[in-house]
């Protein structure tokens, strides 16, 4: 808790002190997006009514995948068909959202819906449907921007992208030296909800905590992510997501002891000889009843790594945006890091073709070890092949 808090005053005398820089320093940067594929960072097709962008992307996987002991599948999935805008209502005035069909429409949401008031670069205001700064990936995790068929575990397992939450808060960023900047989000949030421990059999699964659309404890979370980039190729992030989970008063009385979540993220993204380098670490942190101490976890971690490297951009004659990729990622999850078993670990290699920079075609393999609560070994192997494009 005491690093969490230490981030989010971080990240408060970051954004004071970004609305105080000089006019120079405070000019924004047009040829930069606030977040690299984020939001308001898309290849919308076309503009309806003047000022709205529209657009979207979609997937469709084939899977083969084998849990040695377990499972031996394969199959086909309409994975994804997502829906945004972009809306500029005046100078001041943004709005942004993302609707989302997954699994051949089984699961519609409302992915993000949000609100700017930009007052300057340097200090904006921000509400509505979020997606939480909790790491970069979840601000960028569009799948024709993915170089990977399946999103990375400690993302999806540990973190719960994407992760959405109503909130409302600041942002902005700030130059620092000559072509560095800084930029900061800063939002009260509605947090998780018990279903992290009640919905989950298995031990503590914090991604069951999502959804929190109604506070039920009335006790809004925190959570922000502060940045600093010395040029466009290399990023460096910090960001911390505090608040209680349970509902811990009823009326002003107190029914229950206040139980908290601390999750907290380290990104980076960086090019190194031509390769495309980045990766996250996340620590959380649950406050668990003493009596289900031992069965359900307390201490989580995980992180992933992955390079890409470009090549053959242009060689065929008839697609000159056309480019291949090689690929490796390395994935760590651990549900429980103060006892053995619960973790899950692969390592993941292939090759993306992309016919422009908004397509791809992804085959990857994937292999990998998991041990369940009583420490059982199990090996799994996965052959992917994926298509998305944005629209």
């Amino acid at each position: 808790m005491r690093c969490a808090t230490g981030v989010l005053i971080a990240m408060l005398f970051s954004a004071a002190a970004g609305a105080q820089v000089t006019r120079d320093s405070a000019r924004a940067d047009t040829t930069r997006p606030f977040v690299p594929g984020g939001m308001f960072d898309k290849p919308f097709q076309g503009r309806l009514l003047g000022r709205t962008a529209i657009g979207g992307y979609a997937e469709a996987h084939a899977r083969y995948e084998k849990v040695d002991g377990l499972r031996e599948r394969a199959g086909f999935e309409a994975k994804r068909f997502n829906l945004f805008t972009a809306t500029t209502v005046s100078d001041f005035v943004r709005i942004g959202a993302e609707l989302e069909f997954e699994e051949g429409g089984e699961e519609i949401k409302v992915e993000y819906a949000a609100i700017d008031l930009r007052l300057s670069p340097a200090f904006a205001i921000r509400g509505g449907m979020l997606l939480s700064p909790l790491g970069r990936f979840n601000l960028s995790h569009d799948s024709p921007l993915n170089e990977f068929t399946d999103r990375p575990i400690v993302s999806t397992e540990v973190l719960g992208v994407a992760l959405s939450e109503p909130g409302l808060g600041i942002l902005g960023s700030f130059r620092v030296g000559g072509s560095g900047r800084s930029t900061y989000e800063v939002y009260a949030t509605n947090g998780f909800h018990s279903g992290l421990i009640d919905n989950s059999p298995e031990g503590t699964r914090i991604p069951l905590g999502r959804g929190n659309f109604e506070d039920e404890n009335g006790s809004p979370a925190v959570v922000g992510r502060l940045t600093f980039s010395p040029s466009h190729r290399h990023e460096i992030g910090i960001s911390a997501h505090h608040g209680a989970y349970n509902v811990f008063n009823s009326g002003g009385t107190a029914i229950d002891q206040r139980r908290d979540v601390t999750i907290t993220v380290l990104d980076a993204d960086t090019e190194l000889l031509g390769t495309d380098v980045r990766g996250e670490a996340a620590f959380a942190s649950i406050d668990v009843p003493a009596s289900l101490s031992g069965i359900y976890a307390s201490r989580q971690r995980g992180f992933y790594a992955e390079a890409v490297r470009r090549f053959w951009r242009g060689r065929i004659a008839t697609m000159p945006s056309s480019s291949f990729a090689a690929k490796v990622r390395a994935d760590y999850a651990d549900f429980d890091s103060q006892q053995v078993g619960q973790s899950t670990a692969q390592v993941t290699m292939g090759l993306n073709f992309r016919p422009t920079d908004e397509s791809v075609l992804k085959l990857d393999y994937v292999r990998g070890r998991g041990r369940d609560r009583f420490n059982n070994l199990a090996e799994h192997a996965f052959l992917l092949f994926s298509i998305a494009t944005y629209f």
